[in-house]
């Protein structure tokens, strides 16, 4: 009896170390499942929170190219608008040319009717200082001096001394 007490006993402590590994087997298992299921939610949080840090500098990138597109935009509509300007005042000094043109071609109709007068003043000018040089170069004849009419008075003046006596 002693030795089945004692194979008992050890059948008993052999249950009781099995028990014991089992159970710690258990505690591992779920201490595992635990550590597991911890790690799962580490991946993921820090999953989720480079997902968030890829957005954000995704985001941050389509704002720099957003905002170098509209500064290429801006740019280029300048450009533009500075060869818009270019070709309006081009084309207002165009008009103004003709403008300034057609108003010389009046000013030069006005002057050819002016010339045309101050033309014949200077003919009837040039006509008169022509006499006036013939005149003087080929003089007509003009006597120095008055005489008085030898014929005209004769007789009173040698019969009474001209004082009309006879």
């Amino acid at each position: 009896m002693a030795s089945m007490q004692q194979l008992f006993g050890l059948q008993t402590g052999l249950s009781n170390q099995l028990n014991n590994i089992s159970m710690a087997q258990q505690n591992c298992c779920c201490e595992n499942r635990a550590a597991i299921a911890d790690v799962k939610y580490a991946i993921a949080t820090e999953n989720c929170a480079d997902r968030a840090a890829i957005s954000d500098g995704v985001r941050d990138i389509m704002a720099q190219q957003t905002a170098n597109t509209q500064a290429l935009v801006n740019s280029t509509n300048a450009g533009f608008q500075g060869l818009m300007d270019k070709i309006c005042q081009l084309e207002l000094d165009a008009k103004n040319d003709k403008i300034a043109d057609l108003q010389n071609k009046l000013t030069m109709a006005n002057l050819a009717a002016s010339q045309n007068a101050q033309t014949a003043a200077i003919i009837a000018n040039n006509e008169a200082q022509t006499s006036a040089l013939e005149n003087y170069l080929n003089p007509p004849a003009r006597p120095a001096y008055i005489v008085q009419n030898p014929n005209c008075c004769a007789q009173n003046y040698y019969s009474g001394c001209g004082c009309g006596l006879n």
